[in-house]
C-alpha cells in the first residue's frame, strides 16, 4: 500500500471519527414565542388568506402539533407555565397577576432557562419570554440579555373610538420595519447565531406582535385588502344554547364588546391589522430562522415556535382572550431540528406546559422532578401514537376545559357545562351537554378535571372586582 493511499484511509476515518463526535454533542434549543398569535397561520388553516411563509416552511421541516392548546388563556400566567412545566391549579395564577418568583409554588421549581443552564447551557433571552421578564430571583437564569424593546407608539391614538382603551389601537405605524421592537430583536438574534460559543446554546426569543395595540409598517397592511377580508362565521344565535358564565368575560377586561366593534363598524380594519400584525411577525420569524440556516448550527439546533393563548376576533361574539373556547385556547405548536422527522402534522393534544418534558427528553437532560406536562417525543416519532393525556386549560379559579382529539369538555365553577364535538363541529356551535345521549362521554372526560386546585394567589381577582360593581 502506498503512501498516498494509507492519506486517503487515514484521511477518511478522521472524517467519521470527526463526524461522530458532531453527532453526539449536545443540540442547540431556539425557542421563539409568539404574543397572542391564533390559530392564523397557513400551517394550521385557522384564516383562509394569511400569510406566513416563513413559519409555513418551518412547519414542513418539522412536526406541527394542529391540536395544541395553552395552559390559561391569558399572557402572565401561560408563560409562567410554560417557563415552569407546572400548570395554573399547581402555581396558582389563573389571570394577569403575579410574576413567576412572587408564586410560592414555584419557589423550588426552576425555570427551563435554569434548568438548561444548570445542564450545562448557555442561556440568551430577548424580548417577551415571561411577562415579567427574568428579575430578582431569576436574573442568574439567563446568561446574556437580547434586550426587551416593544418600539415606540404614535403620539396620538390613530382609530379606536371614543371610550375604548388606548391598548386596543391600531393603525399603520412606524413607516419603516427598523423601527420595530420586534425587528430589533430579530436582528439581535439573528447576529447572535453567527457567533462562536463554547457550550451549546438555549436562546428564547419572545415576539410582541400580533399583541394589541396593533402597529405595524404600511407594508403589512398593503397585503390584505379590507374591503375583501374574510370574517369568520359568526351565527346570531351561536350562543343561545350556552350558559352565562364567561358571556359577560369583556365586561372585566380592556377588550371591547363585540357589539361595539360591529356598532363602530370596526371589525375588517382590526382584523386587517391583526393579520399585517401577523405577517410581520413571520417576517421577523423568518430572519431569525434564515440566520439559523446559514450558521454553523443548522444541523445541530432544534426549534420549538409556539404561541402563549390563542385570540378571538369576533368569534362566538367576543373579542380577545380568556374563554375556555377553542379560538382562545388552541396555539401554534412545532418542533424541528435533529432527529425530528418532517410531514404529516399530529392530531393528538398537546399542551404548553409539555413543551418542557419534550426538550428535556431531547437534549437528555437529568429530570426535573416538578414538571407536570408530558413529553412529546412519542408524538414527534410517529404523529399516529395515541396519547391519553388531555389538554387542560384553566381560565380564573374553578373553570376548567378538557380537550382530547376529538372532545371539548367545558366545566364552570357553579357546575355549568358545554360539550362540543370537533369531528362534526371544529366552530363550537353546538353545545352537546344536555344531551342525554352524550352523558357518558361528559363522565369519562369530567375523569380529567383537576381535583384539590390551588386557589387564585392574586389577593383580588379581577372577575371578583367586576361581580362587586
Amino acid at each position: 500500500m502506498n503512501i498516498r493511499s494509507l492519506l486517503v484511509i487515514s484521511l477518511a476515518s478522521i472524517l467519521v471519527v470527526g463526524s461522530q463526535a458532531q453527532d453526539s454533542s449536545p443540540p442547540n434549543v431556539l425557542m421563539i414565542s409568539i404574543d397572542d398569535l391564533n390559530d392564523w397561520t397557513g400551517f394550521l388553516f385557522g384564516h383562509p388568506q394569511v400569510l406566513t411563509p416563513h413559519m409555513d416552511k418551518l412547519a414542513k421541516q418539522g412536526r406541527v402539533f394542529a391540536n395544541a392548546h395553552c395552559a390559561i388563556p391569558v399572557c402572565s400566567s401561560s408563560r409562567v407555565s410554560v417557563m415552569s412545566g407546572v400548570a395554573a391549579t399547581t402555581h396558582g395564577s389563573y389571570e394577569l397577576g403575579p410574576a413567576y418568583e412572587e408564586l410560592p409554588a414555584l419557589t423550588d421549581v426552576p425555570t427551563i432557562q435554569r434548568h438548561f443552564k444548570d445542564n450545562g447551557y448557555y442561556t440568551l433571552v430577548g424580548g417577551k419570554v415571561l411577562h415579567h421578564d427574568f428579575g430578582n430571583r431569576l436574573a442568574g437564569d439567563v446568561d446574556r440579555s437580547l434586550g426587551r424593546n416593544k418600539g415606540g407608539r404614535p403620539k396620538e391614538m390613530m382609530n379606536i373610538p371614543a371610550g375604548w382603551s388606548k391598548a386596543w389601537d391600531w393603525g399603520e405605524y412606524p413607516e419603516n420595519d427598523v423601527e420595530m421592537g420586534d425587528f430589533q430583536l430579530a436582528e439581535k438574534a439573528a447576529a447572535a447565531l453567527h457567533e462562536k460559543f463554547d457550550k451549546p446554546f438555549f436562546m428564547s426569543v419572545g415576539f410582541f406582535r400580533p399583541h394589541v395595540p396593533l402597529y405595524a409598517p404600511p407594508q403589512w397592511f398593503d397585503l390584505y385588502d379590507v374591503e375583501r377580508i374574510a370574517l369568520p362565521d359568526n351565527p346570531v344565535l351561536d350562543l343561545d344554547d350556552l350558559p352565562k358564565n364567561f358571556l359577560s368575560i369583556n365586561d372585566y377586561a380592556v377588550a371591547p364588546k363585540h357589539v361595539e366593534v360591529l356598532e363602530h363598524r370596526k371589525q375588517r380594519s382590526m382584523t386587517q391589522a391583526y393579520l399585517a400584525s401577523i405577517s410581520f411577525v413571520d417576517h421577523c420569524v423568518g430572519m431569525v430562522l434564515d440566520a439559523l440556516e446559514s450558521s454553523s448550527y443548522a444541523d445541530n439546533t432544534i426549534v420549538v415556535l409556539w404561541s402563549d393563548h390563542g385570540f378571538h376576533l369576533g368569534e362566538k361574539q367576543h373579542w380577545a382572550k380568556r374563554t375556555l373556547w377553542e379560538e382562545s385556547t388552541r396555539v401554534p405548536l412545532l418542533f424541528a431540528g435533529p432527529g425530528i422527522d418532517s410531514g404529516l402534522a399530529t392530531k393528538e393534544p398537546a399542551s404548553l406546559i409539555d413543551i418542557y418534558p419534550t426538550l428535556v427528553e431531547l437534549c437528555q437532560l437529568s429530570e426535573n422532578p416538578h414538571l407536570e406536562g408530558v413529553s412529546l417525543v412519542p408524538q414527534l416519532d410517529n404523529p399516529e401514537t395515541p396519547r391519553e393525556q388531555p389538554a387542560i386549560t384553566s381560565s380564573y379559579f374553578g373553570n376548567h376545559s378538557i380537550r382530547t382529539r376529538d372532545w371539548r369538555l367545558i366545566v364552570y365553577e357553579d357546575g355549568a357545562q358545554e360539550l362540543y364535538d370537533h369531528r362534526n363541529d371544529q366552530d363550537e356551535f353546538h353545545n352537546l351537554a344536555a344531551d342525554p345521549a352524550h352523558q357518558e362521554t361528559i363522565e369519562q372526560l369530567s375523569q380529567w378535571l383537576p381535583q384539590n386546585a390551588t386557589p387564585e394567589f392574586r389577593k383580588v381577582s379581577e372577575r371578583a372586582m367586576a361581580r362587586a360593581n
